[in-house]
């Protein structure tokens, strides 16, 4: 091939390959997702409205590399996206003077996320003095989601996930027509694309970045003072649904008992008073008896609460933000519960 025919090639392979260098060029620049700058330790400006959503599991992560060489963090709640709700200034009333604490949580939270979890902080040097893990039945079953930009581990957490498969799979989110197209121009009609199909959210919390903690200022503030306000016909109509017929299904199999066993292990190495709360689910089923037992075996009864079959708590909207999270008062109480050895209390926001 002639030096001129060289060059024609290299030019013509250049401008095909122009469309993919100017996305990845717009990619690296925008940072849609936040996985490419270094976390700042700030929560999103006031002023946004829309937001893509967030990988909590990947923030967590971050966000704990980016406080801890100054707070020093002893104490850490684990769960899904149920835990966020316990919030820290709750806890922190039922652990030692002087106690540090951290949301580590991520959703959609698995077993081998939470044992991840507890192998890095390990790896970093942190000896664990507390821990809350908010252990609903359904995380007994659930297995990681590392195909999924929102719930892909950390690569810092995870030994299957690479920082190469990590970034990879958010640049292959990023080619969505709808996303490229609202990082290009956020007007009106892109932000409605987005928002239509899942890829951003207008739910965005208030935020504490050194607990990494989430909670609804709004909500909490009328629930407290006029909770009819917030439970009005439209909203229990919105997340009414049937409820799930027991009897509850097993789901602890030998390789989900090994899990436990090794997440109680690494806990009780490290001399670690741990509690594990089994939430309440509006319409779920509660955890089976033998998984109960089998929890309590490996991990003692002391430890562990079952709020999962008490029946108020899973019949009535108005014990959660939704149909599935607890509001933040009841998380408390369900705390003040586990740490006193007490029995569920009622709540004084349901109706008689």
């Amino acid at each position: 091939m002639s030096n001129k025919g060289f060059t024609r090639f290299v030019l013509l392979g250049l401008l095909a390959l122009l469309p993919v260098l100017l996305l990845i060029g717009v990619y690296v620049v925008k940072d849609p997702f936040k996985v490419l700058t270094p976390y700042d330790g700030n929560a999103p400006s006031p002023t946004d409205t829309v937001q893509l959503t967030v990988n909590t599991g990947y923030v967590s992560v971050e966000s704990f590399r980016f406080f801890e060489p100054e707070r020093h963090y002893d104490s850490f709640i684990f769960g899904s996206s149920l835990s966020g709700y316990y919030r820290i200034q709750d806890w922190i009333k039922h652990l030692p003077e002087g106690a540090s604490a951290f949301h580590m949580n991520a959703s959609r939270e698995t077993l081998h996320g939470i044992l991840n979890k507890l192998n890095y902080l390990k790896k970093q040097g942190v000896t664990i003095k507390n821990a809350l893990i908010v252990m609903e039945d359904e995380m007994l079953k659930r297995q990681p989601l590392d195909g999924d930009v929102l719930y892909v581990q950390h690569p810092l957490t995870a030994r299957n996930v690479s920082w190469w498969t990590f970034h990879q799979l958010y640049f292959n989110a990023f080619r969505h027509p709808e996303l490229v197209a609202y990082t290009f121009w956020p007007s009106p009609a892109t932000t409605e694309l987005v928002l239509e199909k899942g890829y951003a959210t207008t739910d965005i919390p208030d935020r504490i970045e050194a607990y990494n903690e989430g909670y609804y200022r709004w909500a909490d503030s009328v629930i407290a003072i006029n909770p009819s306000a917030f439970f009005t016909a439209e909203h229990l109509a919105r997340y009414e649904q049937p409820m799930r017929l027991m009897p509850c299904p097993d789901k602890i199999t030998p390789s989900v008992e090994e899990l436990l066993t090794q997440i109680a292990a690494t806990l009780t190495s490290q001399g670690a008073d741990y509690q594990i709360i089994i939430p309440p689910h509006y319409a779920w089923e509660a955890i089976s008896s033998h998984d109960l037992y089998k929890l309590e075996q490996i991990c003692g009864m002391e430890r562990v609460h079952d709020y999962s079959h008490d029946a108020a708590m899973g019949t009535d909207l108005h014990y959660y933000y939704d149909d599935g999270h607890l509001i933040s008062q009841q998380c408390a109480r369900l705390m003040d519960s586990a740490y006193h050895h007490a029995a569920t209390l009622p709540s004084i926001y349901l109706r008689h």
